[in-house]
Parts: C-alpha cells; sequence; structure tokens
C-alpha cells in the first residue's frame, strides 16, 4: 500500500534553536546501545529525539521509515522498494555515479524479509543517495568514522517548497541504524563526494550555496573537537 506521508511530520528547515535537550543516557535502547559514544559531539546539543528500530538487519530502511513518519513495522520494505525503483528508473545514470557495483546493489535492494542478512544490509551514502533523489530531501548520516550530507542531486532549493532533512546515525559499533532529529541551526557534515558538479544539475549546486554557513559551522567544530591547528591561522 502506498503511504501517505504526512511531511508536518518530518523535519522541516530547522526552527530557532531551543534550550531544550534530551538526556541521550534515558534514550530508550534495545541492547544497551551506547548512544552518547557513537554520536560525534558536534551534534549532541542540537539533538531532540532518537528513535530506536528493530535491530533485524534491516535498521536502516527501518530508520529512514521513521524519519518519513512512517511506521518502521510496516513500511521499512516499502523504503527499500523505492530505493530500487529509483536505481531502476535510472539505473545507467547511477552506473556512471556509484563508486559501488550498481549490479550487486541492485540485488541488495531486491532483497525482503527479516532478519536481513548482512550482507544485504542496507549501504550507504548510495542508499542516501537514492533516497534524496527519490523523495527530494536532505539526508544526514552520521557516525564516528564519518559523517556526510546528502542533497538531492537533480532538484534545486527553489524547485522543492518545504526544505526536509531525514537524519540517522550508525551506532553500536557501526551495526545499527537509529533515527535522530535535529533542530535549530545545526551543523551540516561534509557533502557526500558522490554529490559534485560532474553528476549533480546547475540548479541543485544551489543547495550548497543555501546551507554553505550550516556545512563551515560543521568544519569548524569538526576541528576544534578534534584539537585541529590551523597554523596558517
Amino acid at each position: 500500500m502506498e503511504p501517505v506521508i504526512d511531511w508536518n511530520e518530518v523535519p522541516d528547515k530547522p526552527a530557532r534553536h531551543s534550550s531544550y535537550m534530551i538526556n541521550l543516557n534515558e534514550v530508550p535502547l534495545m541492547n544497551h546501545l551506547n548512544i552518547m559514544g557513537d554520536i560525534p559531539k558536534v551534534f549532541h546539543p542540537y539533538i531532540t529525539n532518537i528513535r530506536n528500530v528493530k535491530p533485524d538487519g534491516n535498521c536502516g530502511f527501518r530508520a529512514l521509515a521513521v524519519c518519513l513518519g512512517l511506521d518502521e513495522h510496516e513500511y521499512y520494505e516499502y523504503i527499500r522498494q523505492q530505493m530500487r525503483e529509483e536505481l531502476q528508473n535510472r539505473y545507467h545514470i547511477y552506473a556512471g555515479i556509484f563508486f559501488r557495483d550498481v549490479n550487486s546493489l541492485y540485488q541488495d535492494l531486491c532483497f525482503f524479509g527479516s532478519p536481513c542478512p548482512r550482507e544485504h544490509w542496507m549501504k550507504m551514502p548510495e542508499a542516501g543517495v537514492l533516497i534524496a533523489n527519490k523523495f527530494g530531501v536532505i539526508v544526514h548520516s552520521l557516525s564516528m568514522s564519518g559523517s556526510f550530507t546528502i542533497f538531492p542531486f537533480w532538484s534545486g532549493p527553489e524547485e522543492i517548497q518545504h526544505h526536509r532533512a531525514l537524519t540517522i546515525a550508525l551506532v553500536n559499533d557501526e551495526n545499527h541504524y537509529v533515527m535522530v532529529e535535529l533542530q535549530g541551526g545545526y551543523p551540516m557534515p561534509t557533502i557526500t563526494p558522490y554529490w559534485n558538479f560532474r553528476n549533480i544539475s546547475m540548479s541543485a549546486a544551489g543547495w550548497e550555496t543555501v546551507y554553505r554557513w550550516r556545512l563551515e559551522l560543521y568544519t569548524q567544530l569538526d576541528r576544534r573537537e578534534s584539537g585541529f591547528v590551523d597554523l596558517g591561522d
């Protein structure tokens, strides 16, 4: 069944930053996941909600379903189906974009069922690219090994009326995804290398301009957190 996505339940353009911050240690989690330690600290002041999902190997698809305001149990397969449809419709285009083998990626998206074996787990950033283009949203993926932002490739910021951001985090030794909600003028992690002027439309290039200050904020905070010293200053 095709779901009706309530965009009012999906994070919109960030509102003015609130002083309210959840206690990450009190978030209900399964398997005692260490959420606090697995999400980069630069994002902690901006997190207002974390939703865990069933750890059955489909957690990435489940987390994205929750980001879209959908029930994870009913619609995680729908998310996988939408990714497969997006890949299939632009197969030759994505074959020229992705470093990962597109045939293998397509086979992963053809798997349905629970539990899902590791070889068919959701693969980022390719999955984020497919979601960003399919739904016309911004996707953030957070992890200790590297966080990144994905903007739509062929629709510019002026062509999409409401800018929506979906954020997921890879936790539990990078074996499990959860949904994260960021509020305020949160820093946007570095744009994925897939999103470049060779692959995107001219109108889509405007995303970087609109959100440049947020991208630069992340760079500044990340350097400060890592103890980076710019000898040029």
